[in-house]
């Protein structure tokens, strides 16, 4: 089993996605983070190759791009992979994970933040003033959330899934965003009334728990789907689980 990145490899991933070379437009590691629980707790396995595209280009048109240095496609996929892993465990055995949220006051947002190009599927960085009017308890995560956004958005089957407990969990997360309708306003109130939140701390706890709640109200629909895949070519029982745990399919979605 692999082990979660460390403080010091979140920050070399960082730095390398920073490097991204053009005209790729990467995520940012907080936004990155946000991404891959979204893409964990989707409904259908997300094959690796797909959702490492679209996390290297927001845009999803230029992937990949001529002349790519093989080198740092290694290292970041490397380490992607393995912080995917570690929030699968986290997400499916231990009913937690540390999400890499924002220190907004150590440090602004991050000019070069793809989502400030508007690409489909992230929510636009908010100006100062509209983070300014979240919550204290928001700002941490306001970056998280918005990369969770854009993962849900990106591959079918989160977003408009038929269960309102998985829309209920849904919000919990996206409640960290500046709303931008009147809907929105009405039930970021009608979560901060059912579910108020005292401080950074226990909303990054609430976040973390409506992940693990959506994993397991979307279990059953990975494993329905792996079912009908095994149409095609067949996963080996000691084959790697496809959805990207890092363990033997007959230790994973292969149990049932």
């Amino acid at each position: 089993m692999k082990a979660d990145l460390t403080n010091t490899e979140i920050d070399e991933l960082d730095t390398l996605l920073q490097q991204a070379p053009e005209p790729l437009q990467p995520l940012d590691v907080v936004s990155l983070d946000g991404y891959l629980c979204a893409v964990a707790v989707q409904p259908r396995i997300v094959a690796p190759a797909d959702w490492l595209a679209h996390a290297l280009d927001t845009d999803g048109s230029r992937w990949p791009p001529a002349g790519l240095d093989e080198a740092w496609l290694a290292r970041v996929r490397a380490l992607m992979q393995r912080r995917f892993e570690a929030l699968v465990r986290g997400l499916s055995e231990e009913g937690g994970f540390d999400p890499v949220v924002s220190d907004l006051q150590a440090a602004g947002p991050t000019p070069d933040d793809p989502a400030e190009e508007g690409a489909e599927g992230v929510a636009e960085e908010a100006p100062d003033e509209e983070i300014a009017a979240l919550p204290e308890h928001s700002r941490p995560l306001v970056y998280w959330a918005s990369g969770f956004l854009y993962g849900a958005q990106t591959f079918e089957g989160l977003m408009d899934h038929p269960d309102d407990a998985v829309h209920l969990a849904i919000s919990r997360i996206l409640r960290h965003l500046p709303p931008q309708t009147e809907e929105d306003r009405a039930l970021v109130a009608e979560l901060n009334e059912q579910v108020p939140l005292r401080d950074d701390t226990h909303a990054i706890e609430d976040t973390v728990e409506a992940a693990v709640t959506l994993w397991g109200l979307t279990a059953q629909d990975r494993l329905a789907v792996r079912t009908v895949q095994r149409e095609g070519a067949k996963v080996g029982r000691n084959d790697p689980c496809p959805c990207g745990s890092g363990k033997k399919f007959k230790a994973c979605h292969g149990r049932v």
